[in-house]
């Protein structure tokens, strides 16, 4: 089988992938999506890597795609769709789970549980909301990732100078209850296929509200209790996302979700492959082979895999 890592800066994570599926007997390669172009005409539509053609020669798309290349990358996911290629992951569910909020609304949709979570036109309507959220709070750009554009305020007047920051760089953000009790304190946990395959506590070690490990925390495996595993897949049904890294704190109410992370990393020396002992990478490449199978049986037949021709069709993903 063909399969392409389309990629951007994970090559750590990346590296594993290639090797996973490499050694599973398959071929694989890394794309950089900077390095992709393509061509749409009614006629002939065509996907180029660098100078060379590969519109129809690829039996897989894992896309692997850093939150800048949220646009590109899905409307390059689209057309490899477009060719009847498969793609592990729908555009459709990448872009949900890159905008913050409207995730939420989809979680609420499921009444699953997160902190209480306000959005205003204007800084003055901010004001307004924080009686309902309370402070201390968290404002968070809506497009946030790593711990990066999230910050703590522990006062209405902190509150307008970070809101108002925002508001004059023509940022998106949202306000969110602060979660006491968990400061410092998160669980991730990796779903693939529908299945949580591992999961870790992540804590803060200087003091920071954030546990990110990418900002210094540092991890233990987790066990998930019943409840939470029922809301980890709940949230990745929701958004309808194969391969995320879900995270939640735990509060005195329950737990409480945070993110649905489209884009997981799973590497490095805190990363939950390390951490927990648990080969995600391949988890991920036997689940896409298995769906891919599944795929061009019943919906198109794949010039690798069934040795057969594909046409274009366009759909949306």
């Amino acid at each position: 089988m063909n399969i392409c890592i389309l990629s951007t800066d994970q090559e750590q994570d990346d590296q594993r992938l290639l090797d996973a599926a490499r050694a599973k007997g398959h071929k694989a390669e890394r794309y950089n999506i900077r390095d992709i172009s393509m061509v749409l005409t009614s006629e002939k539509p065509v996907i180029y890597w660098r100078d060379q053609e590969i519109t129809k020669s690829l039996d897989a798309i894992i896309p692997r795609l850093n939150v800048n290349f949220t646009d590109y990358g899905t409307n390059v996911l689209q057309q490899f769709i477009c060719s009847q290629t498969y793609v592990s992951e729908s555009p459709a569910a990448l872009r949900l789970g890159r905008d913050k909020l409207k995730s939420l609304q989809y979680l609420l949709a499921r009444g699953l549980p997160f902190p209480a979570t306000g959005i205003a036109y204007t800084p003055q309507g901010f004001r307004q909301l924080a009686k309902t959220i309370g402070i201390p709070m968290i404002v968070k750009l809506i497009e946030s990732t790593e711990g990066t554009g999230i910050f703590l305020a522990k006062n209405l007047k902190e509150m307008d100078n970070i809101v108002k920051t925002f508001g004059q760089l023509g940022a998106s953000y949202i306000i969110q209850s602060f979660i006491t009790e968990a400061a410092g304190t998160d669980v991730r946990a990796f779903v693939v296929g529908g299945k949580v395959v591992a999961a870790m506590c992540r804590r803060s070690q200087d003091g920071d509200f954030r546990s990110n490990v990418a900002l210094g925390g540092r991890s233990e495996p987790y066990q998930l209790t019943a409840r939470e595993q029922e809301i980890v897949l709940s949230a990745t049904a929701a958004i309808g996302i194969n391969v995320a890294g879900v995270d939640f704190v735990r509060s005195d109410s329950g737990p409480m979700l945070l993110e649905v992370n489209v884009s997981p990393d799973f590497t490095g020396e805190q990363g939950i492959e390390n951490i927990t002992g648990v080969n995600i990478a391949d988890a991920i490449i036997d689940h896409v082979v298995g769906r891919v199978c599944n795929f061009y049986q019943h919906h198109y037949t794949s010039a690798t895999v069934l040795e057969s021709p594909r046409g274009i069709l366009c759909a949306d993903g």
